[in-house]
């Protein structure tokens, strides 16, 4: 006679809720996948909140004013800066602009002359070639050629067009985020269990908030100085453009260790054009305005802001450009700090000094 049948094992209910929280992990970076260009475009809203805080603070110190009074005041300040130096410098650097677009093509068909008479260099000038697009032949060729400059056309107004709505979009972000930004943290912290984890991350929030701040004050201030170095080194030389040339030093600081090395690509086409004594004078130039990027303006930058290993500055760039593109570039460092010292406070505890690399001398 069969005894009663043997009933099915309960399960664990924390082994369900461990379950549950895999599958929203997972869906979370799902989400987060789909989402990375929406999700790059929220951190660039960050940044500007940082960025108009961290000028808001010694109005609102200074003046006295109201925290929501203090942004709008620096956001006020900020297009009035722009608006004035484009007063004063807009037709210089639209001048020197127009003649850098105009001379680098010139200067690039020099390098490939040159090339040329290299060994392998007709090779390497063929694939180059290879590279643009053929015009076709007779009445057809043209027409190919009119429409494919026309569809160009549009592509890159609707790409401009895009790019507008969005830097529109994430700076009035960024001022809804700098107005109030403690009711965003603490509506995120709302998302965290209870008890010691959510003192964690809170904690934790706060030190990359300052961390980041610090990081970004450090970057412009050297973006300043080495578009005020180039600036005055290359028109030193003789160099044509000095003034375009040092903006875009300036702005390409934003991305370190890459930036660099790309400002220094315009200045080097344009020295091919005028001999080989400039050739010599612009790398020259270029070499002692890294050294003393290296050895005086980073340490005295760095020593109040944040210290980030270079080697961690690098493999971030490569790493978030393969994934997200020249967003990715633009956004590499940034996010590595974030993730930096979200990993210092969480993982290993640190303070916030320790976390950020702050030395009291």
């Amino acid at each position: 006679m069969a005894g009663p049948s043997a009933s099915p094992p309960a399960l664990d209910p924390q082994f369900v809720r461990r379950a549950f929280f895999i599958l929203l992990l997972g869906v979370g970076v799902l989400l987060a996948w789909r989402l990375t260009h929406v999700l790059l475009l929220i951190f660039g809203a960050v940044l500007i909140a940082v960025l108009l805080r961290t000028i808001a603070e010694p109005i609102q110190r200074y003046l006295r004013l109201p925290q929501r009074w203090a942004v709008l005041a620096a956001l006020v300040g900020v297009f009035a800066f722009l608006g004035l130096a484009g007063w004063l410098f807009g037709r210089q650097i639209d001048a020197q602009l127009s003649s850098l677009s105009e001379r680098l093509p010139l200067a690039w068909e020099t390098v490939q002359s040159r090339l040329e008479t290299l060994p392998y260099g007709r090779e390497i000038v063929a694939r180059l070639n290879e590279l643009e697009p053929s015009s076709g032949a007779g009445g057809a060729g043209s027409d190919m050629l009119g429409s494919g400059v026309f569809s160009g056309a549009r592509a890159v107004a609707a790409t401009l067009m895009t790019g507008l709505g969005e830097l529109i979009l994430v700076i009035f972000a960024g001022l809804f985020l700098a107005l109030n930004p403690q009711s965003y943290r603490d509506g995120l912290l709302r998302l965290a269990p209870t008890g010691g984890l959510k003192d964690k991350m809170g904690r934790a929030f706060d030190v990359s908030g300052e961390g980041l701040k610090r990081w970004l004050l450090g970057q412009l201030i050297s973006m300043l100085l080495i578009g005020v170095l180039v600036t005055l080194g290359t028109w030193a030389i003789g160099l044509p453009s000095p003034l375009a040339l040092g903006l875009f030093a300036g702005m390409l600081e934003f991305v370190p260790i890459v930036g660099p090395t790309l400002a220094f690509i315009p200045a080097f086409l344009l020295a091919l054009l005028e001999g080989p004594d400039a050739v010599l004078w612009t790398v020259l130039l270029y070499v002692i305005i890294q050294q003393i990027e290296g050895n005086l303006i980073m340490p005295l930058v760095q020593k109040r802001m944040l210290t980030l290993p270079p080697v961690l500055t690098l493999f971030a760039i490569l790493a978030f450009a393969a994934l997200f593109g020249p967003i990715g570039i633009l956004f590499a460092t940034p996010l590595a700090v974030i993730i930096y010292l979200l990993v210092r406070t969480l993982y290993l505890g640190e303070d916030s000094d320790a976390a950020m690399g702050i030395k009291d001398d």
